[in-house]
């Protein structure tokens, strides 16, 4: 009876240690692959951020480019008439060109800064965008893990999930509609 008990016991433990690992490796892990670029790319959203700080990179590349040009202008005219000028008149007229320098050197530093904020502002933005369409994703669809495809070495095309992502960011960047405005009241008799 006992050579039966431990028998038993002992067919009980190979059975758990067979089966349990079989379980385990019948549970399928759902991957998914994102490019980020491509998402800024396709996406409504990605795109207009892009063409904001396009927009606000030209504008200042403009303001600083008008200044330039003033000075290159001064410049020229202070070569053509320094020896006509009086010392005065001349001193003066280096004097402005120096102020124009200071001024473009100060919005230089001024539109750099700019610049740099509203990029790591946006960056930031969009990253946050990314992440909850990338949650929502991934729980709408079961997957277990999603990757951007910058971070590994290698994944199958049959993996990327980008465009399915770019459609989930453009989804959740829609506001929600409006509530329609009460009907008139009828006019009264």
């Amino acid at each position: 009876m006992i050579k039966l008990g431990r028998l038993f016991a002992v067919f009980v433990i190979a059975a758990s240690v067979v089966v349990v690992p079989t379980a385990w490796a019948q549970q399928v892990l759902k991957i998914g692959v994102f490019d980020a670029q491509r998402l800024s790319q396709e996406t409504v959203e990605g795109s207009k951020l892009q063409a904001r700080l396009t927009a606000l990179q030209q504008r200042k590349r403009e303001e600083l480019k008008k200044l330039s040009e003033e000075i290159e202008r001064l410049n020229t005219e202070f070569q053509q008439t320094s020896t006509s000028l009086s010392a005065d008149k001349s001193k003066e007229l280096a004097l402005k060109i120096e102020r124009k320098q200071i001024e473009l050197d100060g919005a230089q530093k001024s539109a750099t800064r700019e610049v740099t904020v509203e990029v790591e502002q946006a960056q930031e933005g969009w990253q946050k965008r990314v992440l909850d369409a990338v949650t929502s994703y991934g729980k709408e669809k079961g997957f277990s893990i999603i990757l951007p495809v910058e971070v590994i070495g290698y994944a199958s095309a049959s993996l990327d999930i980008t465009s399915d992502l770019a459609a989930m960011i453009d989804k959740l960047a829609v506001p929600a509609p409006a509530a329609a405005a009460p009907a008139p009241a009828p006019p009264k008799k």
